[in-house]
């Protein structure tokens, strides 16, 4: 498996990162739902150059995209999130894998939260399934979120 930093992709490869993220699977779970141009999308590329706080990061095996992890750091806590290639079942639980290892293995952060609707039931009991615990919630366009945590040597 190769894990890839967004910065270093190519064009033909950012495109395909942009497909799957427009993707109405991926896109009615996130917040940003309007479909992402190209453009757009190099301009958010750039912005993360440099940005020390943020990492996004592909995930390939044999060449093919198995999703995408993002973290937010901010001292001792990391937020997170990630999509899967929505024509690959199951690679949520790789994801998850990945991004705790990454959080708590590589950035050293002592807690992962992460926010997701709360309609979103299949995703809310694989967080629950690697250790995070609902924390909070509020309110985003009118839809109920959760807040969720998980501590390092928790999950």
């Amino acid at each position: 498996m190769e894990l890839e930093n967004y910065v270093f992709l190519n064009a033909t490869q950012q495109k395909e990162i942009l497909n799957y993220r427009n993707d109405p699977r991926i896109n009615a779970n996130f917040y940003t739902r309007h479909t992402i141009g190209f453009k757009e999308h190099c301009a958010f590329v750039e912005s993360l150059r440099g940005n020390l706080c943020k990492e996004y990061f592909v995930l390939r095996f044999h060449q093919r995209f198995l999703g995408s992890i993002n973290f937010t750091k901010s001292k001792e806590r990391a937020e997170f999130g990630f999509f899967g290639n929505p024509d690959i079942s199951g690679m949520g639980r790789t994801l998850e894998q990945v991004s705790l290892f990454y959080a708590f293995y590589v950035l050293r952060v002592q807690e992962l939260c992460l926010e997701v609707f709360s309609h979103n039931k299949q995703v809310i009991n694989l967080h629950k399934k690697f250790g995070f615990q609902i924390v909070g919630e509020k309110s985003v366009k009118d839809a109920k979120v959760l807040l969720m945590s998980c501590s390092a040597g928790g999950g």
